[in-house]
């Protein structure tokens, strides 16, 4: 294997007094080194004099449980005080469970004296139950608004509930979501080659708009936006100090009431930047001819589905004004990729035509390649449609492959159905899911053995029609369940379900 080379590590020595925290991503390097607030806890607890901190990460995606060393020294997992756990993936919660029972470690927290594991992330402040019972402290909401009280925690290892801090070994509490108004300038990364996700810049958090799948851009309410001086003088530091081109984080960062003038002022300092996707109604000229002055080869943009399921989902844009965006791209001499969302409720076969004709009025503009993304839609906890059922699997693929057949494409891809409704299963569960991973975990996550769990009671959680109270109703965010379900009616009414 060739050996991985890093720049920028703090090099501290273990003395026996200090506290051993260990900062575990439960997926392999590469995807763990992409996380922005992966690169963000290894320097907030390094920086402290009497924290020692060494970095875990799977040595592979599936498989059987193993014993997990230490990236830096291989010291056992098991040898820590603390495990910290970002996770930002339904599916990695087995890869938690692998972890620990192949370090021998104790999966339930109450039956654990050492280490004490924190869990924090986007689908823990959404739900935190499927994997309470092997968290002693769940983070719901920002790291930045509850880290003062993390590092007490450590030096006094006293643990209370609070804002943004939820105990499960106290039963299901109310816990306010955290939300933090700071956003860290820092300009410390880790620089691998192993990736190309290592530096990224964030230009706000939350999002404007209230899609009704969207999952995030409701447990992160309110909406705020970074100063646009902020993220130009990170931006600059950081292709300095790396000579790396630096990818701008947001759910969307085209709403940024200063978004012009970042792409201008990137331009005029000669900055290396890349974009995600970009809301589509926001898009004009000047900003796309902006995007290919600065050495974007490709426009993301996400039309999700048709004009019809495209109003009711939240996105009130036209097939029109997709396609003259097509152009401004195509004028520009720039790729496209679409994503697009199906097996949506209340989805007819007409949506399914309109998608694959949009590809071709797309294509037709001057488009010289494009890229789809197909996926189905998985229905997400703390979401207008989370009282609805997900469709099942042979249904799923049956739409993906009608699309993939009669749209104009280059490359294609897509998510697998079956992965599609584990995830959602997961998602939308309580504490009893815990056996079915466990399980999952113990005999190796191959996709017979998730197919078997599913059998057993896993899918039947995605496929049924949910009513309230839910699993995750005792975590108060910005956004309550009234407004989601009138936003539920909304689309029910929009989308034609009666």
């Amino acid at each position: 294997m060739q050996e991985i080379v890093e720049k920028g590590l703090i090099n501290k020595k273990y003395r026996k007094s200090m506290i051993k925290v260990a900062l575990f991503y439960p997926s392999i390097y590469s995807v763990a080194m992409s996380s922005l607030i992966f690169h963000k806890i290894y320097f907030l607890i390094s920086e402290i004099e009497d924290i020692y901190l060494e970095r875990f990460f799977m040595p592979h995606l599936y498989g059987k449980p193993v014993p997990l060393r230490s990236f830096e020294n291989g010291m056992p997992l098991k040898d820590f005080d603390y495990i910290i756990i970002p996770v930002h993936y339904e599916l990695d919660y087995v890869n938690i469970i692998k972890a620990l029972i192949g370090s021998n470690i104790e999966i339930i927290s109450s039956k654990r004296n050492k280490p004490k594991i924190i869990i924090g992330g986007p689908t823990i402040t959404a739900n935190p139950e499927p994997i309470a019972d092997i968290a002693d402290i769940e983070i719901i909401g920002d790291l930045e608004a509850v880290w003062r009280k993390l590092v007490d925690i450590f030096y006094n290892e006293k643990i209370e509930p609070g804002r943004g801090l939820y105990v499960p070994s106290l039963g299901k509490h109310e816990v306010e979501v955290a939300y933090s108004n700071n956003f860290d300038s820092s300009t410390k990364r880790i620089l691998t080659k192993e990736t190309i996700f290592t530096l990224g810049v964030e230009v706000m958090r939350g999002c404007p708009f209230n899609c009704v799948f969207c999952m995030e851009s409701y447990i992160s309410k309110p909406t705020r936006f970074r100063k646009e001086e902020e993220i130009i003088n990170e931006i600059e530091e950081l292709n300095k100090k790396y000579n790396e081109k630096v990818s701008l984080i947001g759910l969307t960062i085209n709403s940024h009431p200063k978004f012009k003038y970042i792409l201008r002022e990137a331009k005029n300092k000669n900055l290396k930047i890349s974009l995600p996707s970009l809301r589509a109604e926001l898009l004009d000229d000047e900003t796309i001819g902006l995007l290919s002055d600065l050495g974007q080869l490709t426009l993301t943009i996400a039309p999700e589905n048709s004009e019809r399921v495209r109003y009711a989902l939240g996105k009130e844009i036209s097939d029109e004004e997709i396609i003259n965006t097509a152009k401004i791209a195509a004028k520009y001499n720039l790729n496209l990729k679409l994503y697009f969302i199906t097996s949506i409720p209340g989805e007819k076969e007409e949506d399914l035509k309109s998608i694959a004709n949009l590809t071709k009025l797309v294509k037709m503009v001057g488009i010289k390649k494009m890229h789809l993304s197909v996926n189905p839609l998985i229905i997400k906890p703390r979401t207008p449609l989370q009282w609805l059922p997900m469709e099942n699997e042979d249904k799923m693929d049956e739409k993906i492959n009608y699309i993939k057949k009669n749209s104009y494409y280059e490359d294609f891809t897509t998510y697998d159905p079956y992965l599609a409704i584990i995830q959602g299963s997961i998602a939308l569960s309580d504490r009893d899911v815990l056996k079915y991973l466990i399980e999952v975990s113990v005999n190796g996550n191959n996709k017979v053995n998730w197919r078997n769990i599913m059998k057993k009671g896993l899918s039947s959680i995605a496929f049924k029609e949910r009513n309230e109270p839910f699993p995750w109703d005792h975590i108060k965010g910005f956004i309550d369940n009234k407004f989601l379900r009138e936003r539920f009616l909304m689309f029910r009414k929009r989308i034609g379900l009666f």
